[in-house]
């Protein structure tokens, strides 16, 4: 009499086509591990070495997805702090550096901005542009600058308030034979904590807290002795 060998079902495990690393829960590795015990060959068994390696892949999984998570409370954390200390800086007279930005709906004017080269400046301006990189505003830079203060509404070149969303300012040096460097200055007004980071608002933008690079003194609200 002769015995057939019973054939084992197929089973696949949820790989990546990249790294070959096992996915899925605990509970399915171990459904499968009994389910290739139970359709094994019994002519030509699983090799102890092979099954220990089988849960020794197991633990390094769920060690993994374990430490995953340690590192996502780390991370939350962190920035909760981060966010907190941000608040420091809530009512400090600062200087940012000028580049992307946002307006939203709140309104108020932009912080002024300030301007300095070397040389006096020369048809040169600045440029507000749109996130899809279309011209919206060109402020003139007074030729014969070395140090000044320039002022824009939030308007366009039409007259019209920008619409909200995110911006940039970048500088145009014209025939300027030196670089200018141009930044926002205003007092922080709080921290808002959007969907892409904390963002500081100094009048009517909102900046990335990166963009700082000068933290002065508390300053009072407008309207109020300091």
């Amino acid at each position: 009499m002769s015995i057939d060998a019973i054939s084992s079902p197929t089973i696949t495990t949820n790989a990546s086509s990249t790294g070959g690393a096992l996915k899925g829960t605990q509970d399915e590795f171990l459904k499968l591990f009994m389910a290739q015990l139970q359709y094994q060959d019994p002519f030509a068994p699983t090799s102890n070495a092979e099954m220990v390696g089988q849960l020794a892949q197991l633990s390094s999984v769920e060690q993994a997805k374990q430490t995953n998570v340690q590192l996502a409370d780390l991370a939350s954390a962190q920035a909760a702090v981060a966010n907190a200390n941000l608040a420091s800086l809530v009512g400090r007279d600062c200087n940012a550096t000028v580049g992307k930005f946002s307006v939203d709906s709140t309104g108020g004017a932009p912080p002024p901005m300030t301007v300095a080269s070397a040389n006096g400046t020369k048809g040169a301006s600045m440029v507000i542009t749109d996130a899809n990189g279309k011209e919206v505003r060109r402020i003139p830079i007074p030729d014969g600058t070395t140090s000044a203060s320039l002022a824009w509404d939030g308007k366009d070149a039409n007259g019209a308030t920008v619409a909200k969303g995110g911006y940039s300012m970048t500088v145009d040096k014209g025939a300027s034979t030196s670089d200018i460097t141009a930044s926002w200055t205003g007092r922080v007004d709080a921290v808002e904590l959007t969907a892409n980071g904390p963002r500081l608002r100094i009048g009517g933008v909102l900046l990335a807290p990166g963009d700082i690079h000068t933290i002065g003194t508390e300053s009072a609200p407008s309207g109020q002795k300091a």
